[in-house]
């Protein structure tokens, strides 16, 4: 995928979930269809976070080469997700060791502060993809090892997957 192409689709689905925020008060956002699953306000604090402290971090490791590895690649989950260019609607419960459930959003301005955040970060990381060796790997648990621009690619389809969350959580209030 070229980086012109990656940052379009990095940069549009960032704003439809800004955009999205018109439509739920704060209080639609921190209600939770039961005690165990997320808000649709958590979810926007998980990408927030994933981005930052997983997808981006893991980037990071493949650019600078540090904690990355050579002559490795991804196993056949890892194969199937890029083919389809989009992780799987189903839900996905993470390992434990990296599980970690989002705080509750303070306001819809920090959601829209956060991604803000995000697209800049994207920006930022999408513009260091044509010095980046693509040997270079970073293990993910799921998929085994990914470079750059993949580390990047996932982090779009995360959002777009954590999409159909949303919808499951607005069908289960009734809201359109």
């Amino acid at each position: 995928m070229n980086t012109a192409r990656l940052e379009s689709k990095t940069q549009t689905v960032i704003d439809e979930y800004i955009n999205d925020l018109d439509h739920y008060t704060l209080e639609q956002l921190l209600m939770k269809p039961s005690p165990k699953e997320w808000s649709i306000g958590q979810v926007y604090i998980h990408l927030w976070m994933s981005t930052k402290g997983f997808f981006y971090k893991k980037a990071e490791q493949c650019l600078t080469k540090e904690g990355a590895e050579q002559g490795k690649g991804k196993n056949w989950k890892g194969h199937l997700v890029f083919l389809m260019g989009k992780m799987p609607t189903i839900k996905v419960k993470m390992p434990e060791k990296v599980a970690v459930e989002p705080k509750q959003p303070d306001s819809k301005e920090q959601l829209i502060s956060k991604l803000n955040e995000i697209k800049q970060l994207s920006s930022s990381y999408i513009s260091r993809i044509p010095d980046a060796d693509p040997s270079y790997k970073a293990k993910h648990p799921i998929f085994d090892y990914l470079n750059t621009t993949e580390w990047i690619s996932l982090c779009n389809m995360h959002f777009r997957h954590h999409e159909e969350q949303k919808k499951r959580i607005k069908h289960h209030f009734g809201w359109k």
